[in-house]
C-alpha cells in the first residue's frame, strides 16, 4: 500500500508537468518531489510519468491513477471545508481570471469580502491567459468564452463593452475623428496575433478594415498604457478607460460588447469558501452593470 500523501505529489506533478515547478508550489524541493513519485511507482509496481524535453507525461498507468486521486482531492476539501468553515468560511481560494478584468475592475472592489469573511484569504490569478480549473490552477475562473468542459458548473457572469479610445495629445496632432471612414488614417494598438488565448479578442477589424497598427501587446494593461502615452487609438473595456482621464473615447456610438463566464468544477461548486468567493463576485458584476456596459460616462 502507497503513502496516501505520495498522491499530493502526484496531482502537482500532473498539473504543472515539471519537477521544479510542482516543487516551488508544495513549498518543497524538487527531490523531495521525485523521491515521493519514485515511492509510489515502486509501490504501485508500474511507471506514472514519462519524462519528455517539454516535461512529465501522464503513462496509461498515470491516468488511471489521476482520475482516483483527484476523487479522494475532492472528497478531502469538501470534507474540510464542512468541518471547519461551516460557521465562517476560513483559509485560501484562488480565483483565476482575465487580466483587465482582474487588474482594473476586482482588484480595488474586494474589500466588502474580507469585511463579511475576515478569516478568508485570496489568491487573484489576473493574467492574460486562459487559468485551467481542470488542471487545479484555481478553485474558480472567469473566462472570455463560455467553457464547454461537463466537469464544470458554468454561467454568464456580465456582459461588457469595448469602445475606442485615444489621448488628448494624439488627437491633438493627427486628422480628427468624426466618422468611422476617419479611423483608416489613424495608428492602431492591438494584441499580438499569433499569441491570442482567446478569439473573443479578435475585434479590430470591427472597427476598421485594415489598420495600421504601429503597437502590439498580449497585455490589455500594456494596450492601455499605451494609448494613455500617445502611441494610437486603442479599443479598451469601457470599465478601464471611462475613468481615466488621459483618454477620450471616440465615436460614441461604436462599440462591441462582450460576456465574460463563470467556472467552478462541479464536485467542489458546494465548498463554502467557493461559494462565497462566486457570490460576492456576481452580486459584485451586478451592482457595477452601469460601468461595465460603458453608461456611467
Amino acid at each position: 500500500m502507497f503513502d496516501w500523501n505520495d498522491l499530493r505529489f502526484f496531482l502537482e506533478l500532473q498539473r504543472s508537468g515539471r519537477l521544479l515547478t510542482a516543487a516551488q508550489r508544495l513549498k518543497t524541493t524538487h527531490a523531495t518531489v521525485a523521491r515521493h513519485i519514485d515511492a509510489i511507482e515502486k509501490s504501485l509496481g508500474t511507471a506514472l510519468f514519462v519524462q519528455h524535453a517539454q516535461g512529465y507525461e501522464l503513462t496509461p498507468a498515470g491516468e488511471a491513477l489521476l482520475k482516483h486521486a483527484e476523487a479522494m482531492e475532492n472528497v478531502a476539501l469538501l470534507a474540510e471545508d464542512e468541518l471547519t468553515h461551516s460557521a465562517a468560511p476560513l483559509g485560501k481560494i484562488r480565483l483565476g481570471v482575465a487580466e483587465g478584468l482582474g487588474v482594473m475592475f476586482l482588484a480595488a472592489r474586494m474589500g466588502g469580502l474580507f469585511e463579511r469573511y475576515p478569516g478568508l484569504e485570496v489568491e487573484l490569478v489576473a493574467v492574460p491567459r486562459f487559468v485551467s480549473i481542470l488542471n487545479r490552477e484555481a478553485e474558480i475562473s472567469i473566462h472570455l468564452e463560455r467553457p464547454s468542459a461537463d466537469q464544470l458548473v458554468t454561467r454568464k457572469l456580465t456582459d461588457y463593452r469595448l469602445a475606442l479610445y485615444a489621448s488628448r495629445a494624439y488627437l491633438a496632432r493627427n486628422p480628427p475623428i468624426e466618422k468611422r471612414e476617419d479611423l483608416s488614417a489613424h495608428a492602431w494598438i492591438d494584441y499580438v496575433d499569433d499569441l491570442l488565448f482567446s478569439q473573443e479578442l479578435k475585434f479590430l477589424n470591427s472597427f476598421c478594415r485594415s489598420p495600421r497598427v504601429v503597437f502590439h501587446s498580449t497585455s490589455v494593461i500594456a494596450q492601455h498604457q499605451a494609448a494613455r502615452s500617445g502611441l494610437g487609438i486603442a479599443v479598451l473595456p469601457c470599465f478601464m478607460a471611462d475613468g481615466d482621464g488621459e483618454l477620450v473615447p471616440l465615436l460614441p456610438a461604436e462599440g462591441i460588447q462582450r460576456s465574460y463566464w463563470i467556472s467552478s468544477r462541479r464536485e467542489l461548486h458546494k465548498s463554502v469558501r467557493l461559494r462565497v468567493l462566486w457570490d460576492y463576485v456576481v452580486e459584485l458584476c451586478a451592482r457595477e452593470q452601469g460601468l461595465l456596459l460603458g453608461e456611467s460616462r
